[in-house]
């Protein structure tokens, strides 16, 4: 890993934010992503956040030399105790908040010396160990995921 990998992949989260961003500009939140579920773009942004904020935890903590996984972890029952606290909150602070979690994603990566950044880090999921660039790459993935869902719920109005 050098530094040009490790802002590749920075730019990488910062495009994917923007792409998402320019997207929702003036779009209704509320608009539902999935037939079977209840979930609307608002909880997808709440969504993608959390797991910014959770990915930063366990950066922070390796940084540290320490370790962070989400106590006693149900990715189904995670998920969907976080969009229930989310929809308590105006569409506008899920994006002020949305914001500030991939910025501190991005300046938590920049932080880790490069001689670090191959690394062990428990993934905040806690069954899984592995390298920075892997679990950045996993969140990078999780963007273009949900950014597929948002564009086709945009798109079926």
């Amino acid at each position: 890993m050098n530094d040009i990998d490790k802002n590749v992949l920075m730019e990488k989260l910062a495009e994917n934010y923007s792409f998402i961003s320019a997207l929702l500009e003036g779009i209704d939140l509320d608009i539902p992503v999935y037939e079977d579920s209840e979930w609307c773009i608002k909880d997808i942004v709440g969504h993608i956040s959390t797991w910014d904020r959770q990915v930063t935890q366990s950066l922070l903590a390796f940084n540290a030399g320490k370790e962070y996984s989400i106590p006693a972890f149900d990715e189904d029952v995670f998920n969907q105790q976080q969009v229930v606290k989310g929809r308590k909150l105006p569409s506008q602070q899920v994006l002020n908040e949305w914001e500030e979690a991939r910025k501190d994603f991005i300046a938590t990566i920049q932080e880790i010396p490069l001689n670090r950044f191959p690394g062990d880090v428990l993934y905040p999921w806690g069954d899984e160990r592995g390298g920075i660039a892997k679990l950045v790459e996993y969140m990078i993935d999780h963007d273009i995921e949900h950014r597929s869902e948002i564009v086709k719920a945009i798109d079926s109005r």
